[in-house]
């Protein structure tokens, strides 16, 4: 069985290698390492694997390309118990009728619309009245599931390049979550080899009390996936709250930092009868793992892609620290770049060319040619972090034609508006500053006598409209006239400027 680089014993520095087989990994979200010990295993095997983004803010992995999530419809009773198992959060057979009512609405159905559609039309004919509402509340369930899958594109086929290959699954609700990760599951095992699934959040994927779709095809998959070489890797916080089946398949268990009391009693019954302390599971390092393959368990700091081997055995030796390396070696998170053909790309920028005129084709060729050479596509190395292709076409020829006509304006003092602007325009006149007060003292001249409730609001109008520009500073709340505005005054026929 072929053997992979873990990383390195602690406090020796002497190599450890697993075998590749199906593995579990514990420890807690962002202080054990779990992900980065996940991508540097799979770098160092050489196999294909698909992971699941399920969470905002997740702390991913640093080298990956994305893939549209899969879908396959299912209707089997099984599956669509599972599915109502999750919207629940508990077991059907904790709902009098539901599993016998699942059972009826899944015959003959291909997918979760005919099962609810049944289940209506079950909900008005069956005799019973027990039944009835039986069957009102699994069509409410499916209700949940249905309009949620119509939100979202799924992909018919799944193609995979070498490294991580991540389905992005944030922003779909649990229940649709399950659906994709059991349907890609499923697709793995009937059509791929040489492929790793990694389970995230195991206790919510494939939970120890409850049926699951992910849990029904990963219990087959760890069963009989090995023949195949396809393995499951299962990523959890902790223990207890995973379903057991699954983790009996697993040969090789990597332990991380892990607080509460209960799964450190967990671990240490893990650990071969090992004696350790629990303060040394409770104060692991980042990265720091105790490893149990076959029969011997052995304290380990794994390795990271990207990390020199004589780095990482200065690491295990304790004379450089984790959280070093971390801030040395591992670069933000990137995308492998799509691998698209130049005919590809090609038409995209055909398409987004349209209504522009000119020949730009040879510009395209150009720019597309710098770009492929620069990325030395196709071939794209295993680990690398590059960026998304990004192609930027210059187009010189910008003719932009504005023409301004001055068209006269015409107010009058029959308004507050009007007034405003006559006596400002009459008694400030240039770029003086002037307040409400002011304003409501050479407005009195001419018997104007208008209240702040008023003037106020007519003031701001008069900005709106653009008659006015009010300032903030060095006088606040104050005005002045628009400097370009051209006011033309005209009193008892007489025009004056």
């Amino acid at each position: 069985m072929p053997k992979i680089l873990l990383g390195f014993s602690v406090p020796k520095g002497d190599p450890v290698y697993i075998p590749l087989h199906h593995l579990a990994v514990f420890g807690m979200t962002q202080l054990s390492g779990k992900t980065t010990t996940l991508e540097g295993l799979i770098s160092r095997s050489g196999l294909k694997a698909i992971a699941f983004k399920t969470k905002r803010g997740e702390a991913g992995f640093h080298s990956y390309r994305e893939i549209q999530p899969y879908y396959r419809p299912r209707s089997d009773w099984q599956f669509v118990e599972g599915l109502v198992n999750v919207v629940l959060q508990e077991k059907v057979k904790y709902e009098a009728g539901m599993r016998s009512a699942i059972m009826k609405a899944c015959e003959g159905m291909k997918d979760l619309g005919e099962v609810q559609q049944t289940a209506r039309h079950l909900s008005r004919t069956t005799r019973s009245g027990f039944m009835r509402s039986v069957y009102e509340r699994l069509a409410a369930y499916l209700d949940i599931v249905i309009p949620e899958l119509a939100k979202w594109t799924f992909s018919q086929n799944i193609g995979l390049v070498d490294g991580v290959n991540v389905m992005d699954l944030t922003g779909m609700r649990l229940e649709t979550q399950q659906l994709v990760i059991g349907s890609t599951i499923e697709y793995v095992y009937a059509n791929l080899s040489n492929v790793v699934v990694i389970i995230p959040e195991a206790w919510e994927m494939i939970p120890e009390l409850r049926v699951t779709p992910v849990k029904l095809v990963a219990e087959q998959f760890i069963r009989k996936g090995a023949s195949v070489s396809n393995y499951l890797w299962i990523d959890s916080q902790d223990i207890g709250g995973v379903s057991k089946v699954p983790l009996r398949q697993c040969d090789n268990w990597l332990m991380g930092r892990m607080k509460e009391a209960h799964e450190v009693e967990r671990i240490l019954k893990q650990l071969l009868g090992l004696k350790i302390s629990k303060e040394e599971i409770q104060t692991l390092p980042l990265g720091h793992f105790f490893a149990v393959v076959g029969d011997k368990v052995t304290k380990t700091y794994v390795l990271p892609t990207g990390v020199p081997p004589e780095v990482g055995e200065k690491v295990a030796k304790g004379l450089l620290s984790p959280n070093d390396v971390s801030n040395q070696y591992l670069k933000p998170k990137g995308e492998y770049p799509d691998l698209k053909s130049k005919e590809e790309i090609r038409r995209e920028f055909e398409e987004m060319m349209k209504g522009f005129k000119g020949d730009v084709s040879k510009e395209i060729d150009l720019k597309i040619d710098s770009k492929l050479k620069n990325l030395g596509q196709p071939t794209i190395p295993v680990g690398s972090t590059n960026q998304k292709l990004t192609l930027n076409l210059e187009h010189r020829e910008v003719i932009v034609n504005i023409s301004h006509t001055e068209k006269p304006v015409d107010i009058n003092t029959d308004t507050i508006v009007g007034k405003i602007v006559f006596a400002t325009v009459k008694h400030v006149g240039g770029e003086k500053e002037f307040g409400e007060e002011e304003i409501s003292t050479f407005m009195k001249e001419y018997g104007w006598n208008i209240g702040h409730n008023t003037l106020a609001p007519s003031l701001a109008n008069a900005v709106d409209q653009g008659y006015l520009i009010r300032n903030y500073k060095p006088r606040p709340n104050t005005f002045r006239l628009p400097k370009l505005l051209k006011i033309n005054l005209i009193e008892k026929g007489v025009e004056s400027k």
